[in-house]
């Protein structure tokens, strides 16, 4: 198993608007150092010696989103808002198969993420950790 923490705020990935004919993701800002933070931190845990992982594979994601202000733990103790869990989940998994440069398909981890049989995802408020996300991958 390998475990993977990434520090930040977990961004989504999948929903599109179109600007003059062009469709673009509509949360880039926020999506693009989230998943070059995914990228560093997997790159800085896998060893030189460590081989793409070729066969299925399960992962298991805990995101911790921060807490805004004015939600109590009392008011909400889960975050049943956006941003949806099986977007974090995408940005995560595209996240996982790119490489330091940001290019996908220069995979650090699996050659592409169609390998990932399993998948396991669950968000909660960070009130007692740094936001972020625990990435668990299990070859099968």
């Amino acid at each position: 198993m390998i475990t993977i923490r990434v520090f930040g705020d977990p961004a989504p990935q999948g929903s599109k608007n179109v600007y003059n004919g062009r469709v673009v993701e509509s949360n880039a800002k926020r999506l693009k150092p989230w998943r070059a933070a995914i990228a560093e931190a997997t790159h800085n845990l896998l060893s030189e010696e460590h081989s793409l992982l070729l066969g299925p594979v399960r992962v298991e994601i805990d995101f911790y989103l921060p807490r805004p202000s004015s939600i109590k733990k009392a008011k909400r103790a889960l975050p049943i808002v956006p941003p949806d869990v099986d977007k974090l989940a995408r940005a995560v998994l595209d996240g996982l198969g790119q490489g330091l440069n940001g290019k996908s398909g220069d995979g650090m981890l699996w050659g592409d993420d169609s390998q990932v049989i399993e998948l396991v995802a669950s968000k909660f408020y960070a009130d007692d950790i740094e936001p972020g996300a625990t990435i668990r991958v299990i070859a099968l």
